[in-house]
């Protein structure tokens, strides 16, 4: 089998053969190829003999994928999600940018380094082995683009595709998918760089839904190597997938930000084990919330006005003592006349204080004829520090890590997070951090990072042989690099000092005139 032949039979996995997840019973039967592309990319730049002609987009129709054939000069590439068709796209660009997108299906992972792994083999048994202790299942398919100097993958779980490109007479939310996306495969980086923390994963490249992945039995002209896959499963997933929904939960609980979570809505939520303790009856104090939240269950369930208050007397019988039926009938037309949602807080807390045990909310039970939920939780109110006591602690800090040899200084919302300080207490006084480190002979730039971090210009030689241009504008790095005319010897003094040392020095600075 030629090359051509190995990477067609490859992309068949991207071509969806049906839609799961729609409710539309005919767009579930199969997946139609007509007016959607797949974009290809021809990378000439390390190839000198074609360097000249850089880069260029070649959109393919899906229904003419069985044409492709390998050019082993270039560099291809290929994207994984699905834009807009050729016959459809009325721009005449071939560039294909996210608000062309149709349908995402791709949860993609780009490893740039894998700590100095050189077996491509190796480098797959360390990553399913942090996949296995996440709960997250093998890829789909998982690609070994080169070794330089050490393993380099890329990793795909292909979905059920969602449809984004527009809101589809208010069919679908597409905005809401596309949050679903970028907050599924943040969480998902964040996880395995914590299983992982010395291998390279490139966020900005996993979130979006324009990237591109390389071609495997393609060339890698920069290496010379096969690209090859390691690993490849007829396989995709969905949304309510227990797997994909724990990597939103769990990065909720971690980093306490706004996700949004789906929602198993084939539950019957009178029969959840959580609503059947309130149905046998509650004690004074209990009742309304008890009671409200069993019409809304009976709601949530499909049953009319009128076989709902049975079931609300029936609970009211087994209360001590009783609710009065006239009350009972009006907190039963309440719920069935707004719109709120179950509180999955207010369920759990009151089932905590009857059985005496402690019970977790239930994220099922949070809405009612909803498909999903938005959690918006509140921002963490940090311990009030004295000026003069957090720039202590951070110059401190900060000393402490150029010592340890680091290269880039945290933000600000880092350096809060390490010393215990208010993130926005902090970001008021930074500036005056950074002027109290300039002072003591530090080189620090922040024009290079693309995140506006400082860059500790003694080390940016370091940085340079690095090259993470997906973190460092290296050119104006270079650029500042070659316009230091002075040594400054703050570097040597901290490796020689002692950490009593060092903290005794940063409190001296730090209550020293900015």
């Amino acid at each position: 089998m030629s090359l051509s032949d190995k990477v067609r039979e490859f992309i068949k996995l991207f071509i969806p053969k049906q839609k799961k997840f729609h409710k539309d019973k005919k767009s579930r039967e199969a997946f139609n190829v007509q007016g959607f592309s797949m974009v290809f990319g021809h990378n000439y730049k390390n190839h000198p003999d074609f360097a000249a002609l850089d880069f260029s987009e070649m959109p393919r129709d899906l229904s003419d994928l069985d044409k492709i054939y390998i050019a082993e000069e270039t560099d291809n590439y290929f994207t994984p999600n699905i834009f807009l068709g050729n016959n459809y796209d009325r721009s005449g660009g071939s560039r294909k940018h996210a608000h062309k997108c149709t349908w995402i299906q791709d949860l993609f992972i780009d490893i740039d380094g894998t700590n100095g792994i050189t077996d491509p083999d190796q480098a797959k048994e360390v990553l399913y082995q942090a996949l296995q202790d996440l709960g997250i299942p093998k890829p789909t398919a998982l690609i070994h683009t080169s070794t330089n100097p050490d393993v380099h993958l890329q990793v795909h779980w292909l979905i059920d595709p969602l449809w984004v490109y527009d809101n589809r007479k208010e069919t679908v939310n597409n905005g809401e998918l596309l949050s679903w996306h970028y907050n599924v495969m943040s969480a998902l980086v964040e996880l395995l760089q914590e299983q992982l923390p010395d291998w390279e994963l490139d966020t900005t490249k996993s979130t979006d839904i324009s990237t591109y992945a390389r071609l495997p039995y393609s060339y890698n002209q920069k290496t010379g190597q096969l690209v090859e896959v390691l690993d490849v499963q007829d396989r995709r997933w969905t949304l309510e997938d227990s797997w994909v929904a724990n990597i939103l939960k769990r990065s909720y609980e971690n980093n306490n930000q706004k996700v949004y979570i789906k929602i198993n809505t084939e539950i019957k939520l009178l029969e959840h084990p959580q609503i059947q303790v309130l149905l046998q009856g509650v004690s004074e104090g209990y009742r309304n919330y008890a009671q409200y939240a069993i019409a809304l269950a009976c709601k949530y369930d499909g049953l009319s006005q009128e076989e709902a208050i049975k079931v609300l007397l029936k609970q009211n019988k087994k209360c001590c003592p009783k609710e009065r039926k006239s009350k009972v009938i009006g907190v039963l037309k309440s719920a069935y006349r707004g719109d709120k949602g179950l509180s999955s807080k207010i369920v759990a807390q009151l089932v905590s204080d009857i059985t005496g045990q402690e019970v977790k909310p239930d994220y099922s039970l949070f809405a009612v004829c909803k498909e999903g939920i938005k959690i918006n939780p509140k921002a963490k109110k940090g311990i009030y520090t004295p000026k003069q006591v957090m720039i202590q602690r951070v110059v401190k800090e900060a000393l402490e890590l150029i010592r340890k040899g680091v290269q880039v200084l945290p933000s600000s919302k880092e350096m809060a997070q390490l010393v215990g300080v208010s993130p926005s207490s902090l970001k008021k006084i930074w500036s005056e951090i950074i002027k109290i480190l300039k002072n003591l002979g530090l080189q620090l730039d922040n024009s290079a990072h693309y995140h506006h971090k400082y860059i500790i210009l003694d080390r940016a030689k370091e940085l340079l042989k690095k090259a993470k241009p997906h973190m460092i504008n290296l050119e104006v790095l270079e650029s500042i690099v070659k316009a230091l005319r002075s040594k400054y010897s703050i570097i040597e003094l901290l490796e020689l000092k002692t950490q009593e040392e060092i903290a005794n020095f940063a409190n001296s600075v730090a209550n020293s005139p900015p």
